[in-house]
């Protein structure tokens, strides 16, 4: 049953989480980080949150706190709403804490965020392993601010999984009943390349260096960022992704297909669907190219699709590109770092026969 909850990360989607799960009646702690302590002061002596837009609602929170031992003892559920780049620091920290009864959810799981979890926990001696949830995208499109959370949209069609994938059917329906956008995928694998966040971001970021480097957030990302020579980047980034789907016997579609189930777009052609697509007008550009565009979407997305490319013996040409032409801009070896690829996920060395009974099982063996 998910009815104790704890949220990690009291960011735009950590927030927006906690004030939802209140609102169900459920009881939630909302954990973020010493060093980020800003996000939540205020909170800790008084933890009501305020929801506007497609969530409406007063929200007085179980607990907030920088301790994660107090955050997560006797709890059901571990909801993670961080960007990918702390799911390892996210891991070693869980591992001496997580149980087995709990359920450990990725919201979201940015292509493989699962697979590490459950390496670490193994590597901190776990014999017995919680389930893990990844989801493709988070669930909400949203904005924080102190105690208050503009939740924009609930996003449609969400595809997620469960290691073990053989879990699903013991949590699909709570789920579910939270987050009607969810979409059942075969795996956790099938969810995460179902983040299409690593083909949109990098190639947009890449062409628009130097408006993003000079003029910054003057600009709009998608409205003044694509054109068609960028959607026909994106459009070869998103079949190289779709590729890797089929390699692994999965159904594919493409982004911009997703984008109009989701609400985001009206056309599911690759340059209207990011240049005109309702859900895309308000977002800004950054105002420096140091940003998880490069960071997480390359450096962890991508170097991911290549390295399962080379696994599975698909070829993703633009994909190595990208990586190449983003750590040129920023200075860094992403390939070289390999932040998430195969080994770093334990999957190098494995057959396809092999990869598809763990992500069912969980188990190699």
């Amino acid at each position: 049953m998910i009815e104790r909850i704890a949220v990690i990360g009291a960011g735009n989607g950590g927030k927006a989480s906690a004030v939802e799960f209140t609102l169900h009646g459920k009881h939630v702690r909302l954990f973020e980080f010493p060093e980020f302590r800003a996000n939540i002061e205020g909170l800790i002596e008084n933890p009501i949150l305020t929801a506007t837009g497609a969530v409406n609602g007063e929200a007085r929170l179980d607990m907030v706190t920088t301790d994660l031992s107090k955050a997560v003892s006797d709890v059901d559920t571990i909801m993670v709403c961080t960007q990918a780049l702390v799911h390892e620091r996210i891991a070693k920290e869980l591992a001496p804490l997580v149980q087995p009864h709990q359920l450990v959810i990725l919201n979201p799981g940015s292509t493989g965020g699962s697979l590490l979890l459950a390496k670490v926990f193994r590597e901190f001696g776990l014999k017995k392993l919680p389930v893990i949830v990844e989801t493709a995208t988070l669930t909400y499109g949203c904005r924080a601010k102190g105690s208050t959370v503009e939740i924009a949209v609930k996003v449609n069609r969400v595809v997620y999984g469960t290691l073990p994938a053989s879990a699903m059917d013991g949590i699909c329906g709570e789920l579910e009943a939270l987050y009607p956008g969810l979409v059942r995928g075969a795996s956790v694998l099938e969810a995460g390349l179902n983040n299409a966040n690593p083909v949109i971001h990098p190639a947009i970021t890449i062409l628009n260096a130097a408006r993003i480097e000079n003029e910054g957030d003057r600009t709009f990302f998608y409205g003044d960022g694509v054109s068609p020579a960028v959607a026909r980047l994106i459009q070869k980034l998103d079949e190289e992704r779709m590729a890797l789907l089929r390699a692994l016997g999965y159904p594919a579609q493409s982004d911009p297909e997703t984008s109009v189930k989701q609400g985001y777009a009206s056309s599911t052609d690759y340059h209207d669907c990011y240049k005109k697509g309702q859900g895309f007008k308000s977002f800004r550009n950054p105002n420096t190219l140091n940003n998880r565009y490069f960071h997480e979407d390359i450096g962890m997305g991508l170097v991911l699709f290549c390295s399962l490319g080379k696994m599975l013996d698909i070829p993703t040409p633009t994909c190595e590109a990208i990586v190449k032409m983003g750590g040129i801009l920023m200075d860094e070896d992403y390939f070289k770092k390999g932040m998430r690829t195969v080994e770093s996920l334990g999957l190098a060395g494995r057959t396809l026969k092999e990869l598809k009974k763990y992500l069912e099982t969980g188990e190699w063996s």
